[in-house]
């Protein structure tokens, strides 16, 4: 059985030893603590860089002659120099890292002998001069580094093309005919990739002009217009743009599928989007397990958002690439196959502050080898295996194609896909930038294994449950696995799905949600329900405790059923209506949060919505400023005191403050936009703020309170943070 001495610990590490010394040593090293570590120093001081060589810290020192050391290597070192020099290597990390280089060294030229390149074998000898040395002397082709000398020195032929040997076997008459054969082969194997990524490489037509973005629109643009130019009066009133940080495109947004085109089988590569297996609706794929929850799907056939139910016999079929959307605040269950469940997580502010309204889905047929396939086009889903041997999901979100291997069906992770514009987002009237979309993956319970394809290969492993990988446009690089906030993990992840939060609101919200989902008794009824609760003009039965809220919400879910359409952003007129109406003021701010989530789905949702305002009575003047304030006009993580100044501050004309302006859409999106700051919410909540001063008339004494309190506050920002000159 080997000892445990440095020497043979080197042997260990280079691989020298036999199976069965080999064996023997590394249960020693595994039952030393000292072993280990000692194991672990060998192999970071090898890799270190600026090591110097060992120096004799006296002339009798004799641990720093090279001869020593390669005696020590020879094992013809006395045992008392042994001991010396191993104790010496054992305090100094450069004694310790030259006699492991040197071991490593030898072992490669022992085991694997390489030539030398006759010009670096002439450069080497040239550095001693004669007759020390023989410079002109050629080395011999079959000689390798270490070895008995040849008899007869190399012919001069060897020269030929030595500059190009670097170390390998040259082409000569003498070689074999299989040799020959090989080496001819070879070059043509290397000549055919070449070629065939030259082919790769040229631009052809694309089979399929390109849509607005990889969002929700099937609206195709026509070429960003900017808007006119306005007097110098009226462009001094609009608020000051930043440079877009967004503006610098990565790559062209990839194509959406349309329906209407042949299937594509997937091929992955880089750069190009996995395209689904299969586009066909040739049987169904899911079904919906939750009741009284409004889910609703849009057929090929049909106008507009139908209701998938839950009968009493069996749930309603949901087909291949028809989108399915759980409305704002409802989270509905659908099983694909009978193998995967798919949690749909709707949500408003009321339940949790976050950016996520409705959440919308097309499923896939599945390709071989996975359970489902799923495009996440808006908000937030989760997935489960129904199975104990758990599943494999490819699901796609904006340009981003991952694969999710759930371990068992005790795992649970969560996707979510979210669109806002940063704030500073140069405005144009046609759109202008793109929004930002951000991806989210994370495991809830137990684990999963993670792997990105399509536009990039990154093949993360297992991640264990609290942790999460993280995705935006802008960088457009994934982040990840990192741990989650435990105040994160418990509130934002949202471990149980089906029960948030808790509390009275919670309460009230979940009552008039079930409420709004019972009132729908057809299929096709979804959207007029919907839109009659939406508004001053409740019906007279609802309770009027319940007429704000229920407002709120249907708000909410009328947006969401609004395609980025031209026919389906139709729709948006009534929610013009009601920011334009007297209103209750929480009702008006329900729908600046609905514009601002509705805008930011798809660059042409800008268009789409200034065509409505300029439908409505709004002039091209107020369309502008009013879409400016729903593009994240303020950041609440860090406000911006000079446009804070805009939103309350007259003109130095005379020009009135944004919250002063006689439209009164503009006033409740620039009062959205100061409760953002002030609240540090990307989704403000008026419940949280005093409702009775925000809410008050505009030009009452309690309403000039509130906007004294705002200056304060505004000023407090001012000085604590100095403008930079």
């Amino acid at each position: 059985m080997p000892r445990l001495t440095l020497r043979t610990l080197l042997a260990y590490i280079d691989d020298t030893l036999d199976a069965a010394e080999a064996r023997e040593l590394g249960k020693q090293v595994a039952e030393s603590e000292e072993a280990r570590l000692l194991v672990e120093r060998i192999k970071k001081v090898t890799r270190r860089r600026g090591l110097a060589t060992p120096v004799a810290s006296d002339p009798e020192d004799e641990t720093a002659d090279p001869n020593t050391v390669a005696a020590y290597l020879d094992n013809t070192l006395d045992p008392e120099r042994v001991k010396e020099l191993e104790e010496i290597c054992l305090k100094s990390d450069v004694h310790l890292a030259e006699v492991a280089a040197c071991h490593q060294i030898l072992t490669l030229l022992l085991t694997e002998p390489v030539r030398v390149p006759p010009r670096a074998h002439r450069r080497m000898y040239e550095i001693v001069k004669p007759p020390a040395s023989i410079p002109n002397r050629l080395p011999n082709k079959k000689l390798p580094v270490v070895g008995p000398a040849p008899d007869s020195e190399a012919d001069e032929a060897e020269t030929t093309d030595a500059a190009f040997l670097l170390g390998m076997k040259r082409y000569s008459s003498s070689a074999s005919l299989a040799e020959r054969v090989v080496l001819f082969a070879t070059a043509g194997v290397l000549l055919l990739i070449l070629t065939t990524g030259v082919w790769m490489s040229l631009p052809r037509p694309d089979p399929a002009p390109p849509i607005s973005s990889p969002g929700l629109s099937y609206a195709r643009l026509q070429p960003p217009v900017a808007p006119p130019d306005l007097p110098p009066k009226d462009q001094e009133a609009l608020p000051p743009q930043e440079k877009d940080p967004a503006a610098v495109v990565i790559a062209p947004p990839p194509r959406v599928i349309d329906e209407d085109s042949p299937p594509v089988e997937p091929k992955p590569g880089l750069g190009q989007p996995i395209l689904p297996a299969s586009i066909e609706r040739s049987r169904p794929i899911a079904q919906i397990r939750s009741t009284r929850t409004l889910v609703v799907t849009q057929p090929p056939d049909t106008t507009g958002w139908q209701r998938l139910r839950l009968n009493a016999e069996d749930a309603e079929p949901i087909m291949p690439t028809d989108p399915v959307m759980a409305l704002p605040g409802y989270k509905a269950e659908l099983v694909i196959d009978r193998r995967v469940l798919l949690t749909l997580w709707g949500n408003v502010p009321e339940q949790i502050q976050h950016h996520i309204l409705e959440s919308r889905v097309t499923l896939h047929i599945p390709p071989e080898g996975y359970d489902a396939d799923i495009t996440l086009l808006a908000g937030r889903v989760y997935l489960k295996s129904e199975r104990a041997t758990g599943a494999k999901v490819r699901i796609r979100l904006a340009s981003e194609v991952w694969d999710i291997t759930l371990t068992d069906d005790k795992s649970s992770v969560l996707v979510e896909l979210i669109s806002w514009f940063q704030p500073g987002t140069t405005y144009n009237r046609q759109g202008g930038a793109q929004p930002r979309r951000e991806g989210r993956f994370a495991v809830a319970f137990g684990s999963a294994q993670f792997e990105a394809t399509g536009n990039r290969f990154v093949k993360l492993g297992t991640i264990d449950a609290g942790h999460q990988v993280t995705w935006d446009s802008v960088k457009n690089t994934l982040s990840g696995p990192i741990a989650i906030a435990p105040r994160d993990y418990e509130i934002l992840l949202d471990i149980n799905p089906i029960n948030p939060l808790t509390g009275e609101l919670h309460r009230e919200v979940t009552r008039l949600l079930t409420f709004m989902a019972d009132e729908v008794k057809t299929r096709a009824a979804v959207g007029p329900v919907v839109k009659n609760f939406v508004g001053p003009q409740l019906p007279p039965e609802i309770p009027v405790r319940d007429r704000d809220l229920l407002a709120r919400l249907a708000i909410y879910a009328h947006a969401a059923m609004c395609n980025s359409t031209e026919e389906g952003s139709r729709g948006l007129r009534v929610l013009v209506d009601v920011l334009r109406s007297e209103s209750p003021w929480l009702a008006r701010q329900a729908v600046v949060t609905a514009l601002v989530q509705w805008v930011a789905r798809d660059v042409g949702n800008t268009a789409l919505l200034h065509n409505i305002l300029m439908d409505k009575g709004l002039s091209e003047r107020e369309a502008d400023r009013l879409l400016v304030l729903l593009r994240s006009y303020i950041s609440p993580i860090n406000p911006d005191s000079e446009k804070l100044d805009g939103l309350i501050q007259e003109g130095s004309n005379g020009e009135p403050s944004l919250l002063g302006d006689p439209e009164v859409a503009i006033r409740e999106a620039a009062l959205w936009n100061l409760m953002v700051a002030r609240l540090g919410s990307w989704v403000p909540l008026p419940l949280t703020v005093n409702v009775g001063a925000v809410g008050a008339k505009v030009g009452s004494e309690e309403y000039r309170r509130f906007l004294a309190e705002c200056k304060k506050w505004i000023e407090e920002i001012k000085r604590r943070k100095p403008k930079v000159p």
